[in-house]
């Protein structure tokens, strides 16, 4: 298979229900950005686009929870969540079958569904860069919702394993990745985000006591994002993982940024290609710092 293609982005549902609630200056940026994407995609004419995200615990709820999965079913349905509507999207599934396999002969053990849903995590992307949902998709889902959560370098490293899965296959197929999620940004409020950091085994009885309330707006941290997407511009993903443990990065950046992990996964699949921000606005109407950038493969 040949990568011809890979970008990052935020994936809030905001950055569509809330169009109209952001400043029409920070709103046309993120939107330019997206447009940009959605261009170079059309241009590199990809038979399958891979879309790293994740999911928000309404198609992994703690009854199960994997690090890794990846849909390799023959449709994806997006469930319809944070305001977005319903919807099915193919997936390539000889490419799906590749990746599996290559990262199985890698040595990361993915997990896999046959049965496959989405939530806005790829819904929002995908509507912005692909508005016909015509691009088939291999979908994985990375946990960056409840800890333990891989680590940064574990992120990183995967990426690097799909990468040589992707450039080791006999197949032709011509790919575009895409890594979404983040940036800044803080989920529920403090009583909710307390009991996300309780214990593997300890939470799931009791998840229905502490709703996800957010309010109208949410803080973001501006100069965390400019840090991070500077990483990325100088290929410097190594260094950045391993100085950002998990409690540093949510105190500074918000449980939300946990969502990196699949930017630093795109990152490692290139082998740190270094990316350009094609746009980048802290927008607390949508609830984080919302960004677009493409990686120079």
């Amino acid at each position: 298979m040949q990568l011809v293609g890979a970008f990052a982005c935020s994936h809030a549902g905001f950055l569509i229900t809330h169009f109209d609630q952001a400043s029409a200056a920070k709103r046309d940026a993120v939107y330019a950005g997206f447009a940009t994407m959605r261009e170079r995609i059309a241009s590199l004419a990809p038979d399958a686009l891979i879309v790293v995200a994740t999911d928000h615990g309404r198609v992994y709820p703690l009854t199960h929870q994997p690090q890794f999965v990846i849909g390799v079913g023959p449709r994806a349905t997006g469930i319809g969540d944070a305001g977005l509507p319903g919807c099915e999207v193919a997936i390539h599934q000889p490419v799906a079958q590749a990746v599996l396999e290559g990262c199985v002969d890698e040595g990361v053990d993915l997990a896999f569904t046959e049965d496959v849903s989405i939530d806005h995590s790829f819904v929002t992307p995908l509507m912005l860069a692909t508005p016909e949902l015509s691009i088939p998709i291999v979908p994985i889902v990375q946990n960056c919702r409840m800890r333990p959560m891989p680590t940064l370098r574990r992120s990183r490293a995967v990426g690097q394993a799909i990468g040589r899965a992707i450039r080791d296959s006999p197949r032709s197929e011509r790919v575009v990745v895409i890594g979404t999620g983040g940036l800044s940004h803080w989920v529920g409020d403090e009583r909710r985000r307390s009991f996300m950091l309780q214990p593997a085994g300890t939470r799931y009885a009791h998840e229905s006591e502490y709703p996800l309330v957010l309010p109208a707006t949410g803080p973001v941290n501006d100069a965390f994002d400019h840090e991070f997407l500077q990483n990325l511009v100088r290929g410097r993903t190594a260094e950045f993982v391993g100085e950002w443990p998990n409690d540093r990065l949510e105190e500074t950046a918000g449980n939300g940024a946990h969502e990196v992990r699949n930017w630093l996964l795109v990152a490692g699949l290139t082998d740190d290609a270094p990316a350009k921000v094609l746009a980048y606005a802290a927008v607390p109407e949508w609830h984080t710092g919302s960004a677009v950038a493409a990686f120079d493969i």
